[in-house]
């Protein structure tokens, strides 16, 4: 089984990907809604770019959160999974010791390990130059699009 660590940097690969290729209909409605008011006189200019960049900063900090947190949320639910397999097992002795069962009953491997059927993340080789924007992916041909204004 792989680290946790390599897992974890799996799943923030995986998270990443798909923030990056996320649809924000909202920002473009926003962005048409502020425009409108600064041509309409209802905004000056610089309020209306104060605005735009707030807003902007609110979605990278939402984005950031979910990249720090999510992958290793995913870890530890995978971890606890692991450990209840485990207290099912112990449970289901104690239980037979209880009511003097000599049979010994157990939980079926499957249940006790559940990352068995969890493949194993491909290698994810360091891109060759560091100063290259594009994001390594999980998912075979998405590509960061980068939508900077």
């Amino acid at each position: 089984m792989s680290s946790k660590r390599s897992r974890e940097q799996a799943y923030g690969d995986l998270v990443a990907g798909l923030l990056d290729v996320r649809i924000d209909p909202a920002s473009q409605r926003f962005d048409a809604e502020i425009a409108a008011a600064e041509e309409e006189g209802r905004i000056d200019p610089q309020t209306a770019k104060v605005l735009r960049w707030w807003q902007r900063e609110a979605i990278r900090g939402l984005v950031e959160h979910a990249r720090t947190v999510v992958p290793a949320t995913l870890v530890a639910l995978e971890q606890s999974a692991i450990g209840a397999g485990t207290e099912a097992e112990a449970s289901s002795q104690s239980w037979a010791r209880a009511v003097g069962d000599d049979r010994a009953y157990s939980v079926p491997e499957s249940l006790v390990d559940l990352t068995a059927s969890i493949p194993e993340p491909a290698s994810i080789p360091e891109p060759a130059n560091l100063d290259e924007h594009r994001r390594r992916l999980l998912v075979a041909g998405l590509t960061r699009v980068r939508t900077d204004r």
